[in-house]
């Protein structure tokens, strides 16, 4: 019996290692190609260093985006994308002029619209790439900066209602980014990405550029 369980796994490594020689032998048809796709992103934990002391310690969450994208050949393309993610943050406040630290926490949002370019560095289905890029990314952080504003609206179990909403600090902020990974194309239509991403985002003010680190999983199709 053992010798049948030891056989069965050699034959079942040898399948995979058949298959992945395969992938990798497999030519691409990219060229002239669009893409489609749909993201998943993690935003590893981060700590945002201020003026005076403050900080805040945001946690790494679990984002989503889509994008598409134009193959010009088998080595060169270019993505335009979006995403969005909430994160969790505790904060530090510190007073003007001394006195106790104040801490807070709350939900951040952000969002992210990009232009990518990319290098595949081989013209098969599986192969390895580079990317960099420049974009815009949107943050909320959901910390009231200005007097009540009252908004009124007409609910479907309420009727006409009217409620204060506090105006939040939120601004737009120029972002670039690189990173690597590996790309597959099915004999079909689909493919699949795995990268790791650096961004930056010029805040400005006490926190200047702060950097995160992202891990991101496409899943699309190419027409």
């Amino acid at each position: 019996m053992t010798t049948i369980l030891r056989i069965a796994q050699r034959m079942g490594i040898a399948a995979c290692l058949l298959c992945a020689t395969s992938a990798f032998a497999q030519g691409s048809d990219r060229t002239g190609k669009w893409d489609i796709f749909f993201e998943t992103l993690w935003v590893d934990s981060q700590t945002v260093d201020s003026d005076n002391g403050s900080k805040a310690e945001i946690d790494g969450d679990l984002g989503w985006g889509f994008g598409f994208g134009y193959n010009f050949n088998e080595h060169w393309g270019l993505d335009f994308t979006f995403n969005w993610l909430e994160a969790d943050y505790n904060a530090t406040v510190t007073r003007d002029g001394g006195g106790a630290s104040q801490n807070i926490s709350g939900t951040m949002e952000s969002s992210t619209f990009g232009m990518n370019a990319i290098y595949y560095f081989m013209p098969k289905a599986f192969t390895p790439y580079v990317t960099g890029g420049i974009g815009g990314t949107w943050i909320d952080t959901n910390i009231p900066d200005g007097l009540a504003v009252p908004v009124c609206w007409w609910d479907p179990w309420w009727g006409y209602y009217c409620a204060p909403t506090y105006p939040t600090k939120s601004d737009t902020y120029f972002s670039y980014n690189v990173g690597a990974g590996v790309r597959w194309d099915s004999p079909g239509s689909l493919f699949l990405r795995g990268q790791v991403i650096q961004q930056w985002i010029d805040v400005g003010g006490g926190v200047g550029t702060h950097d995160s680190l992202q891990f991101r999983f496409d899943i699309g199709t190419r027409f």
